[in-house]
């Protein structure tokens, strides 16, 4: 690994490789996130990749569709001076800490939508290690009350033995039963 793009096109992999298989009858679904079906579930991951990435200063129209998030998640993160600077609009973080958060978003909700129909659920482990260190970094008020932005994060963590993969563990933290 040479650093988040490559992390990122591994988690972009995944989810479009999931993506891809949602059936015509698992659009209702249920997903490990209580509030979701697969439909939200999908909804949310391309209205917050976009809204992200304009807060990194990327141009993403609303509604954009999967293939174009991506090409410009990958752009963004291939020219490191467009993670220079912070983002006001979420209590000053360094855009390279957003850009790590929205990466980690998307991985956990790979693990979300392979859970929900049904597919492989094997989280690339590279971004399993960089998620889970970001996830321990973060200010607990933030992982488990809602985001500058209104949104609601995390549950409190699922309780698991210290044997379980480093995959379970992350899981566990967000709130979730491996």
């Amino acid at each position: 690994m040479s650093g988040p793009v490559d992390v990122y096109r591994q988690v972009a992999d995944k989810w479009g490789q999931l993506s891809s298989q949602i059936g015509d009858e698992q659009w209702d679904s249920q997903t490990p996130c209580a509030d979701w079906d697969v439909r939200q579930l999908v909804d949310h991951v391309l209205a917050w990749q976009t809204q992200g990435l304009g807060l990194l200063g990327a141009d993403v129209a609303p509604g954009a569709g999967w293939d174009e998030i991506r090409t410009a998640f990958d752009a963004t993160l291939s020219d490191p001076t467009r993670l220079a600077g912070d983002v006001p609009e979420f209590g000053g973080i360094p855009k390279s800490n957003m850009a790590g958060f929205l990466i980690g978003d998307l991985l956990i909700h790979c693990w979300d939508l392979a859970r929900s129909i049904g597919a492989d659920d094997t989280l690339p482990a590279a971004a399993v290690e960089a998620t889970t260190m970001g996830l321990h970094h973060a200010p607990e008020a933030l992982l488990r009350g809602t985001n500058p932005l209104g949104a609601k994060m995390m549950a409190p963590a699922v309780p698991v033995p210290d044997d379980v993969s480093a995959q379970d563990k992350m899981i566990a933290f967000t709130g979730r039963r491996p």
